[in-house]
């Protein structure tokens, strides 16, 4: 068994309690004095590109990450907040290269009087996991949309 000198695990450590304590605080920052959680975030559409195969399985996973990921945002907002945005898929491409697969992808977000997020990603991996590497790659493009949308309505709210 190798040997990890006692820096990087301190290091390691050291983060984990970072990062837990941080959630922690984004969590209890979303909730209100009365105990409930943060404001109503509503997926308003939600589209893939039509010839995608395997659409129906991808926008479920998708689903499911938008739900999580809006979730665990910092909206800016309280629990009487209704807040409505769209969840497009521009391009998602799978390309086999030499033995890896290759997924670009796409994906804008918006929220009401124009404001956006974009996404854009190349992620490659093992072309015998498509599915999985494909919803991978939506997990990853979802949270970065969904965290600039956020952070467009906590800055809409501020004064």
């Amino acid at each position: 068994m190798p040997r990890i000198p006692a820096l990087c695990l301190c290091l390691f450590a050291a983060g984990s309690l970072v990062l837990g304590s941080s959630r922690a605080a984004r969590a209890d920052a979303q909730q209100s004095p009365a105990g409930h959680g943060g404001p109503h975030v509503e997926l308003d559409r939600l589209s893939l590109p039509p010839d995608l195969i395997g659409a129906e399985a991808f926008e479920t996973h998708l689903r499911r990450t938008l739900r999580r990921e809006v979730r665990s945002a910092d909206w800016g907002a309280d629990a009487k907040s209704k807040i409505s945005y769209r969840f497009v898929v521009e391009r998602l491409e799978l390309r086999e290269e030499n033995g890896v697969l290759h997924v670009t992808c796409t994906a804008r977000g918006q929220l009401p009087k124009g404001k956006s997020a974009k996404s854009h990603i190349v992620f490659g991996g093992d072309p015998r996991e498509r599915k999985k590497v494909v919803e991978h790659v939506l997990d990853i493009v979802a949270r970065g949309v969904v965290t600039r949308l956020a952070e467009l309505e906590r800055a809409r709210r501020t004064p």
